[in-house]
């Protein structure tokens, strides 16, 4: 130290470190999820089945509903979307959005931008 070799660092504070992430946990969960849903759209297309815009919440009610008359079709789809991947980045996504806006609520800088 008395050479001189060692400079002052700024290390991030814990809660920091925390939210930071928070964010990069959210941001790759949020992909993975509309690709899943993308893909499976688009599978059901060139069958001739459109979805059409609906929301999350309905969005698998609506695919059953398309593929309820077609056995063999209904039985792959029903594996894509009960894909662990796309379930649990659907489900993830939602609880760090979840937490990410309470945090936000909480926050004084936040909510003055």
């Amino acid at each position: 130290m008395r050479v001189g070799l060692y400079r002052p660092v700024h290390v991030k504070t814990l809660r920091s470190q925390k939210l930071r992430m928070l964010l990069t946990h959210r941001n790759c969960c949020s992909p993975r999820a509309i690709a899943i849903d993308n893909d499976l759209r688009g599978t059901l297309r060139n069958f001739g089945l459109k979805v059409g815009m609906v929301g999350t919440v309905r969005f698998e009610a609506r695919i059953r509903e398309l593929v309820e008359n077609l056995a063999d079709l209904a039985a792959l789809i029903e594996t894509a979307a009960h894909c662990s991947d796309g379930r649990f980045a659907s489900s993830s996504f939602c609880i760090l959005h979840r937490h990410l806006l309470a945090i936000v609520r909480d926050d004084e800088v936040c909510r003055r931008v």
